[in-house]
């Protein structure tokens, strides 16, 4: 169930981030829109005052064709006034001071040319060719080069908003990725504790039963026992009895406080082959006795390593035990030292057992996890530990000729501390 607090840990920075984000892109999305709607006036503006030229140059054209023909009547007159017409629309809608000057060069020109109207010559007309024409080009270059600029501001305003958008969501992936990393990190502490606070009750829970059942034992010799006792003392078998509980449940505590708080690792050269040699001496007694061949692949050269001999050997114990454990009725337990060209090292203890059942594999180095009767389930947690202590791994497989293989692999005599 999701407490306040961690609700708060995962909510509130997503909800200031969005906070954040929501506001800058009002902001952008408001600046943004005020440019568009400021470049599509211009534009428009421009476009219409390119059609404003248009005309008129339509209409000069047709003055000077109206010159030449030495023509006089409604129709010039006509074109007069659409011509001031056009001139006082352009001069309301100028948009700069170079466009206003070029407006009034119109003018100027244009009232020279009426006063020369009503009397027949070429003088009209070279004002015609040479004054308003020439201005009104002008003019309309202008407004070429205006709607020029309107259009590249338009497009770069579209491309600030698409670049925008690609930066907005870059932003927002790189703060989502943040967040969340932060937002993991934090879960996963909490649910490291949470995993210590179980394994801390599945510890007492293993703990209780463990030793209830010598306890009770015991406590039932010495009730049976209680009166004898005073007058003849336990029998020998009752003792032997409570002296067997006894070490039972101080194995367990023993194993208990090793998974608990397991000891650092004794740092100092040893050879690996001479210890497993050792190590594997140990159990030859048990081997011969469940008709079990033990055989150790020694390396033809020593293998030096960085490491706690004491706790290497415990490890290969607890997997030798259990090889045995497996083949009760005899079988071969093959051990095997070898050197990577990485300098790492790899020692593999291989059985003829039975092998492990495939949906067990993934549950091997949980605590209290075991398929024996009389086991604790902490050898293998224990070990797996001792290895990582080591920079090193611990692995468990199925043989494909049958049987289980453990395999313990181990960083090379470089350590970093």
């Amino acid at each position: 169930m999701l407490t306040r607090t961690l609700l708060l840990r995962i909510a509130g920075p997503s909800l200031l981030m969005s906070l954040v984000f929501l506001v800058s892109c009002t902001v952008a999305a408001v600046y943004l829109n005020r440019r568009q709607a400021a470049t599509v006036r211009a534009l428009d503006d421009n476009l219409r005052s390119r059609r404003i030229v248009d005309d008129l140059l339509r209409d000069l054209n047709e003055l000077v064709v109206i010159s030449l023909n030495g023509e006089r009547g409604d129709r010039a007159s006509g074109l007069h006034d659409h011509v001031r017409d056009l001139l006082k629309e352009s001069k309301q809608a100028g948009h700069g001071l170079e466009e206003a000057r070029i407006v009034d060069r119109l003018e100027a020109g244009f009232h020279r040319y009426l006063e020369t109207a009503t009397t027949p010559g070429r003088a009209g007309l070279e004002i015609l060719e040479t004054d308003i024409r020439v201005a009104a080009r002008d003019l309309d270059l202008h407004n070429a080069m205006e709607t020029a600029r309107s259009q590249a501001a338009m497009h770069r305003t579209a491309s600030w908003m698409a670049w925008g958008l690609v930066g907005v969501s870059v932003v927002a992936t790189a703060a989502g990725l943040l967040i969340g990393y932060g937002v993991v990190r934090g879960l996963e502490r909490m649910v490291i504790q949470a995993e210590q606070m179980a394994g801390v009750g599945q510890i007492a829970a293993g703990m209780a039963h463990e030793l209830r059942n010598p306890l009770t034992a015991i406590s039932m010799l010495v009730q049976l026992q209680r009166e004898k006792a005073q007058e003849e003392g336990l029998p020998a078998e009752d003792l032997h009895v409570i002296e067997q509980e006894i070490g039972r449940m101080e194995e367990r505590l023993n194993a208990f406080i090793d998974f608990a708080r397991p000891a650092r690792p004794r740092w100092r050269r040893i050879d690996l082959a001479e210890v497993t040699a050792q190590t594997l001496s140990l159990m030859q007694g048990r081997a011969s006795k469940q008709r079990v061949q033990l055989n150790f692949h020694a390396p033809a050269a020593p293998i030096v390593i960085e490491a706690d001999a004491e706790q290497i050997g415990r490890v290969l114990i607890n997997l030798g035990l259990n090889a045995l454990d497996a083949m009760p009725r005899g079988g071969r337990l093959d051990v095997a030292l070898e050197q990577e060209a990485d300098g790492s090292v790899e020692l593999t203890v291989g059985d003829t057992g039975p092998g492990v059942d495939p949906k067990h594999l993934s549950r091997l180095f949980e605590p209290f996890f075991t398929s024996k009767e009389a086991g604790l389930g902490l050898g293998l947690p224990i070990s797996q530990r001792i290895a990582r202590d080591h920079g090193g791994s611990l692995q468990a497989t199925n043989r494909p000729e049958g049987g289980a293989a453990f395999i313990l692999r181990l960083p090379s005599i470089t350590r970093t501390a």
